[in-house]
């Protein structure tokens, strides 16, 4: 718990200090505030160095670490890895394997570098790293509260769990773009690699479809709703025996999503529900595609609370939109005296719930053989 807590702590100060370098920066381009600057339309509000230097800290934990969540598993696969790198050849035609991709990763890098489990893990946290970054660069109208949002709310937490499917969905998050100015060559050509890093990516394939509907619609909330309906029995299909997520119908897996994880992560879809009309009146595709991901999400939580771990993990592909979104409602669609008032509310009930999951949940375990660092919570 301690490493969680010193990561937090680093990430809010450095993007804080970043993002009042970059405001004083502006405001002496601009002679005015920077919400007058040009990049500021954008939603920049950092420097690019400290965006990147803010995430330095987390990488660094994450790449050293051992043992914990799904940890245990990579290191084994990584330890019996070839390290022949003509053994990925066979890989690209090998229809058995799964996630052929990754292990392609695995098996060049190991065989290029001969790096430990713990380099592969420091390569990983930065491939997953930069497209949240850049993300958070491009959009956010707020990075350091997008930062405080992306902690409290446990969402770095999928760095230890869910490795592999993580990695698909920081892939197709770098290409967020094609979403947002609907190139869908370009997005599915990325939805089809990240496939081979995990299938469970072919589920952007008919949100990509849906998101561009106005959001609250009726045949937007109609196909999200059978979107989600179609999960829920996916999940208790036999189908689910043959794929990825075969492991998760054994007993140890088989629960849902604790309903404190549904609250706090559906929260920026219910503001934006309850603000709907002044979002309407002031967005742009950006924020109406953020909106629309916020309440997929929140529908693959609520299902999932009801299945298996399966419909749990796959919030993780749309989640990130709730980061954007909340900062921006708060900035731009509630007045000034309660938009304060509802951030110090949100802060403060995103912070507890950070302390539930990492101290009453659990899973604030942190463990490094290499660095000789053992926290394990109960």
């Amino acid at each position: 718990m301690p490493v969680w807590w010193s990561v937090f702590a680093y990430m809010i100060i450095v993007s804080a200090f970043g993002m009042l370098i970059y405001r004083n920066k502006a405001k002496v381009t601009t002679l005015g505030e920077i919400g007058t600057s040009e990049e500021a339309k954008f939603g920049k509000s950092i420097g690019i160095v400290f965006a990147f230097l803010t995430f330095a800290l987390l990488v660094y934990f994450v790449g050293q670490r051992s043992k914990i969540s799904d940890t245990a598993i990579y290191e084994s696969m990584y330890e019996n890895a070839s390290s022949n790198i003509n053994d990925i050849w066979g890989l690209f035609f090998n229809t058995n394997e799964k996630g052929s991709l990754f292990t392609i990763l695995m098996i060049g890098f190991k065989s290029l570098t001969h790096g430990t489990y713990n380099d592969f893990f420091t390569l990983l946290a930065i491939l997953q790293s930069i497209p949240i970054i850049l993300l958070f660069y491009r959009y956010s109208i707020n990075f350091t509260f997008s930062v405080f949002l992306f902690i409290t709310s446990s969402a770095f937490i999928w760095y230890t769990n869910g490795i592999r499917q993580f990695l698909a969905a920081s892939l197709i998050l770098l290409f967020v773009d094609d979403l947002i100015n609907r190139k869908p060559i370009r997005f599915f050509i990325v939805v089809g690699i990240a496939f081979f890093i995990h299938s469970s990516a072919l589920f952007w394939i008919p949100v990509y479809f849906i998101v561009n509907y106005e959001p609250w619609s009726k045949k937007f909330f109609l196909l999200s709703v059978l979107l989600a309906l179609a999960l829920f029995l996916y999940s208790k299909s036999s189908m689910i025996d043959d794929s990825e997520y075969a492991y998760l119908s054994e007993v140890e897996f088989n629960v849902g999503v604790n309903p404190l994880r549904v609250l706090a992560m559906s929260i920026p879809a219910i503001i934006a529900f309850w603000q709907r009309a002044v979002i309407k009146e002031k967005s742009d595709n950006t924020i109406d595609i953020c909106v629309n991901l916020s309440l997929i999400s929140s529908e693959c939580y609520i299902v999932g609370m009801f299945t298996s771990g399966v419909v749990g993990r796959m919030p993780l592909y749309f989640q990130f939109s709730n980061f954007i979104l909340l900062p921006w409602i708060l900035k731009n669609a509630i007045k000034e005296d309660m938009a304060k008032t509802i951030t110090l509310i949100a802060i403060v009930a995103y912070f507890l719930y950070f302390y539930y999951e990492m101290v009453i949940n659990g899973s604030g375990s942190y463990v490094s053989d290499l660095l000789g660092i053992f926290y394990w919570d109960t």
